[in-house]
């Protein structure tokens, strides 16, 4: 019913001018038009939408200890499912009983004043709705009278204390197992897809949204500018759909590659980056026109965030959630592993797994700054601040200053200090990572770095310019400093400090535990 109207005006194939078209589907108005949306028709939408989903994840459980109150979840689900139906069963018979109607006027090819009214009639959308509100109703209705015959088959209630003599396990034959501890496994599984559906939705509402400007407006959706051109489809457009769409359909089976509650964090951060880089470099396009006059005007149209930021952060939130899982699931099972291993070596000292640790942390408090070097060299050819003019200058800062191989610049002293702070604290650290003044100068260096980050977007860099175009249009403007793909790898090498301080100040806290046994 996104598609096929509930009502709908005849088209009118005579001679134009021809009146307005009424066009009412499952959203209120014309197919994916959200300004004539209508809200009680979106509220019935978004419980369809959540009565589904929770359909699929709610299924009555053999173990209620592992579950809060899965009857009464259930329970409620159906109610929920029934008052639905009845809240969807008024909508159409509102709609139904009060026909949208359009008065109109306007003048023909000869000048003649003419008008009409437009009355809407039901379609086949609304045979659609009809069945979509029944099965509803039989759902919830399933719902309820499963929970009766569920409650009837627990043994020492209804018709279970006439029978005492019934096994158990026959009683309880429909009801299906929950396994231990495979919740945050689920959870993993499923929160990609919520990512997924993110970016489907996004192809309709827009990222960004220049507003009424008529024939020059400027949308950009999940799949580029509209309207949709291959020719737009750069990398930073198809690489989200492409991480979204592989973790989606690698989160069933998760558990088979080592580092995929990594990776899916990695793929969300990487997302709430890339978001950052967007809204701090807005989509623009230049307009010309021509006045009464004569005379040619050129503007910007500027396009600005929307409505679709909002699914991009759901989206980015879910796939951090799905690798926390992840990380929380496996470390279950490593956890019942490490038990299993410490039953097997009960005589193992327990100074050997203390120091193993030790050692294990002091080697990633070794290769952690190695992880900043390589940032570092990899913003020698990424910007970290860029204008993203292309018209008139352009600033681009890289980790040597206004130094780029494409066009020149300046070494500026404040990036080589930071250059050989990074670089020689990472070779120093390859004798020195044990000790504890390494340790305090890695957060503190870490913390440098990021106060200068506040500091670049607090007070960003600028330069006022003017010039002509080849027909001696003037035009010219101001230039400001954004924050671009090198910030973020800059915020990477930061936290790789920090994480190597962290490694270091764990590594020395940890101390053999002896045991004392009494008398």
């Amino acid at each position: 019913m996104l598609w096929v109207p509930i009502c709908a005006s005849p088209e009118d194939t005579s001679e134009s001018p021809h009146p307005p078209r009424i066009i009412v589907t499952a959203l209120g108005g014309a197919p994916f038009d959200l300004e004539e949306a209508r809200m009680p028709y979106i509220l019935v939408a978004l419980g369809v939408f959540a009565c589904a989903a929770s359909a699929l994840l709610l299924t009555v459980r053999s173990q209620p200890d592992m579950h809060p109150w899965p009857d009464v979840v259930a329970r409620m689900w159906s109610v929920g499912t029934l008052f639905l139906s009845l809240c969807a069963f008024l909508v159409l018979a509102e709609l139904l009983m009060n026909l949208p109607t359009i008065m109109w006027d306007a003048v023909d090819d000869q000048g003649r004043p003419i008008f009409g009214t437009v009355v809407a009639q039901p379609s086949m959308g609304a045979g659609l709705w009809l069945i979509g509100c029944l099965c509803l109703l039989a759902a919830g209705v399933c719902g309820l009278l499963g929970d009766v015959r569920r409650r009837r088959a627990v043994p020492g209630s209804g018709t279970a204390l006439r029978d005492e003599a019934a096994p158990v396990h026959h009683a309880n034959s429909r009801i299906t197992p929950w396994p231990r501890g495979n919740r945050t496994h689920r959870l993993a599984q499923r929160l990609p897809w919520v990512a997924l559906a993110c970016w489907v939705l996004m192809i309709w509402v827009p990222l960004f949204d220049s507003g009424d400007h008529g024939d020059d407006r400027l949308t950009v959706t999940s799949l580029g500018r509209v309207p949709f051109d291959l020719a737009d489809l750069t990398s930073e457009i198809i690489l989200p759909w492409v991480v979204v769409l592989v973790c989606a359909t690698t989160a069933k089976r998760f558990d088979t590659f080592a580092h995929w509650p990594l990776l899916s964090v990695a793929a969300g951060v990487g997302l709430f980056i890339q978001q950052a880089t967007m809204v701090t470099d807005l989509p623009r396009e230049r307009v010309t026109s021509t006045d009464a006059a004569g005379e040619k005007l050129s503007a910007f149209i500027v396009g600005y965030p929307s409505e679709g930021h909002y699914l991009w952060t759901i989206g980015c939130l879910a796939l951090v959630a799905a690798g926390i899982s992840g990380l929380l699931s496996d470390r279950r099972r490593i956890d019942r592993q490490r038990q299993r291993q410490m039953q097997r070596q009960a005589k193992r000292p327990p100074e050997k797994i203390i120091r193993r640790r030790q050692r294990k942390l002091q080697q990633l408090a070794r290769l952690l700054p190695f992880i900043a070097v390589t940032m570092w060299i990899a913003t020698i050819f990424i910007p970290v601040v860029d204008s993203f003019n292309g018209v008139g200058p352009r600033i681009r800062l890289t980790s040597l200053g206004d130094l780029t191989f494409d066009d020149g610049g300046e070494m500026l002293p404040p990036f080589i200090l930071l250059w050989a702070i990074v670089v020689g604290f990472a070779a120093l650290g390859l004798g020195f990572a044990a000790d504890q003044w390494w340790n305090v100068a890695a957060v503190l260096i870490a913390a440098l770095i990021v106060l200068i980050f506040v500091a670049i977007l607090l007070n960003p860099p600028t330069i006022m310019w003017d010039g002509q175009l080849p027909d001696g249009t003037p035009i010219g403007g101001m230039e400001v400093g954004r924050p671009s793909f090198g910030f973020g790898l800059w915020l990477i090498g930061a936290a790789s400090l920090a994480a190597a301080g962290i490694c270091g100040f764990a590594a020395n806290a940890q101390r053999p535990r002896h045991t004392v046994e009494g008398a």
